[in-house]
């Protein structure tokens, strides 16, 4: 029997170092991450693969865990083929044509035993750090900040770290069943809506499709939020026609099209029971249209230009 359970992290690491002259002002340092571990066992019980994945946001981390869970699966352990293991390819199925044009921020580094096996993109060096304390302390990661700051001091370094984090996603599934929860931040409320999965047409769930299908619920609440902004500041003349922006809003309607047809897939396919309710994206986009009523208002009328006398 095929299972998965893990939990999906936003984490913000503090990082006060009176010696770090990075900033002038002695500022500390931000260190921003969504993490998910992703444990694979063979069916057989006799193969065991622990990876770390840390992303900008927190869809791709997701879905790279589906596309592990898949590939371990279907093609066998990752780690015996070293650095024939194609990282770079799942990376490339991930980044889809709406986060390559519009998030020149995206990376991702996935771990092993706290030693980087892909890395793409520009991360903060300190979540390095953190990963060879957590492999220190064999996985008991509460425990790697004291030990990122007692590895600081030996270096004659009082560096003192903060820790934050919330959780974004669980998710608890075999082959006959998932549960799943997402955490819904909004500006006024937290709320979670959960959903369960069960066989309809296959004998036993694709866990991976589920996966998929948290990310494009993760993905989708998103874009939803920022549209419903953009509407309002296209119609305030904050964000002007056929400008970046408006470009990027037009464009998220139709990524957020394709995510619906994700999880629409899931529902043929499988019984998916929500609860309280499925969230429906253009709700959340009216509802972002009347939190920006409230929040901005129209720039100043720009002034007229004298025109050159005749």
């Amino acid at each position: 029997m095929v299972s998965f359970n893990s939990s999906l992290l936003r984490e913000k690491f503090t990082i006060h170092d009176p010696l770090d002259g990075s900033s002038e002002t002695g500022a500390p340092v931000l260190a921003l991450s969504n993490r998910m571990v992703v444990e694979l066992v063979s069916k057989s019980g006799q193969n065991k693969e622990r990876f770390i994945i840390r992303t900008h946001n927190m869809h791709s981390c997701v879905r790279i865990a589906a596309r592990l869970i898949r590939t371990y699966h279907t093609t066998g352990p990752i780690l015996v083929r070293g650095k024939d293991f194609e990282w770079e390819a799942i990376w490339d199925q991930i980044v889809n044509e709406y986060e390559y044009e519009y998030n020149p921020q995206r990376w991702a580094s996935i771990y092993n035993n706290g030693k980087v096996l892909f890395e793409a993109g520009e991360r903060h060096p300190f979540l390095d750090v953190i990963e060879k304390c957590d492999a220190l302390n064999k996985g008991e990661y509460e425990k790697a900040i004291p030990v990122a700051e007692s590895a600081f001091k030996q270096l004659g370094r009082e560096v003192t770290i903060e820790y934050d984090a919330n959780v974004a996603l669980v998710t608890d599934m075999d082959d006959k069943q998932a549960r799943c929860g997402v955490i819904l931040r909004g500006p006024s409320r937290t709320t979670t809506f959960n959903f369960a999965v069960f066989p309809k047409k296959e004998p036993v769930l694709n866990i991976p499709q589920i996966l998929t299908s948290s990310a494009a619920f993760l993905e989708g609440i998103q874009l939803a939020f920022m549209i419903g902004m953009n509407n309002e500041k296209i119609r305030l003349g904050i964000i002007e026609r056929f400008s970046h922006e408006e470009k990027q809003t037009r464009e998220a309607r139709r990524r957020l099209s394709r995510l619906n047809a994700e999880i629409a897939n899931l529902e043929s396919a499988c019984d998916v029971r929500y609860r309280p309710e499925r969230p429906e994206f253009p709700h959340i986009v009216m509802d972002a249209e009347k939190l920006a009523e409230k929040i901005l208002k129209a720039p100043p009328p720009k002034p007229k230009e004298d025109k050159p006398a005749e």
